[in-house]
Parts: structure tokens; C-alpha cells; sequence
């Protein structure tokens, strides 16, 4: 395995900023149990013109995630499972070298347990028409 180091900034979404900072933690813990990352909060960064000013408020939460190069996929794969969850997550990951990648909720839990729900009921019926 290679000793060079890569990192990722992950910008954590949501509806205010304190609802994002909470998703990012919750995202943090989640980063933290993979083997060989290292997860912390980047310094905040203030609005354009806030410089000096009391009570000012942050873009967006951020957590710079550094790991190694043979954990990046893995921790892409955990970031998306992590975003999936809720249809409010958004997450932008843009990696070292430039790039940028955007994961966005899918479905909600309500949604996933009426799918669930539909496919026990259909486990043993072949395909159906339902017109």
C-alpha cells in the first residue's frame, strides 16, 4: 500500500446552517470508523464582506477528510450510502486534484419501506400488467 496521503474537502447541506452542521458531524462519526481516515472540521468560512463583523455566519459546514489512497473508494462508497438516507442530504467532495462530486438523498424512509413493502408482496408473483 502506498504511503502517499490524499485529501477530500466534503461540503455538508442542509436547511440552515445549524441543521448542516449536525448532518456533518453525523457524517464525521460515520468517516471516522473507516480504517486509515482521519476526519476533522475545516476552519468555517465567512460570507464576502463578514471580515470583522459580529455574529457572522458560516457558507456552509465543512469536514476535510484525509485518508489514505487505498481508502478513497471506500469512503466514496460510505458517503453515498450515508447521503441516500434522507432526501435532504446533499454532499459536494471535492478532491485534490479538482474534481468535484455531488451525492443527493435519494429516497426517504417512509418511501423505502413502502418499496420494501411492495416487493415482499410481489416476491412470490411473476411479472405483473398492472394496466
Amino acid at each position: 500500500m502506498s504511503d502517499e496521503i490524499e485529501s477530500a474537502r466534503i461540503q455538508v447541506f442542509g436547511a440552515d446552517p445549524r441543521h448542516a452542521e449536525l448532518e456533518a458531524k453525523e457524517l464525521r462519526e460515520v468517516l471516522n470508523r473507516l480504517d486509515g481516515a482521519q476526519v476533522r472540521f475545516a476552519p468555517p468560512e465567512m460570507q464576502p464582506g463578514t471580515e470583522g463583523t459580529k455574529g457572522a455566519e458560516l457558507l456552509t459546514p465543512e469536514v476535510v477528510l484525509v485518508l489514505t489512497t487505498g481508502t478513497l473508494a471506500l469512503a466514496r462508497t460510505a458517503i453515498k450510502a450515508w447521503v441516500e438516507v434522507r432526501k435532504s442530504r446533499k454532499v459536494r467532495v471535492v478532491h485534490s486534484d479538482g474534481t468535484v462530486t455531488e451525492f443527493q438523498g435519494g429516497v426517504s424512509g417512509r418511501e423505502v419501506k413502502a418499496l420494501r413493502a411492495g416487493q415482499a408482496d410481489r416476491s412470490d408473483a411473476g411479472p405483473r400488467d398492472g394496466r
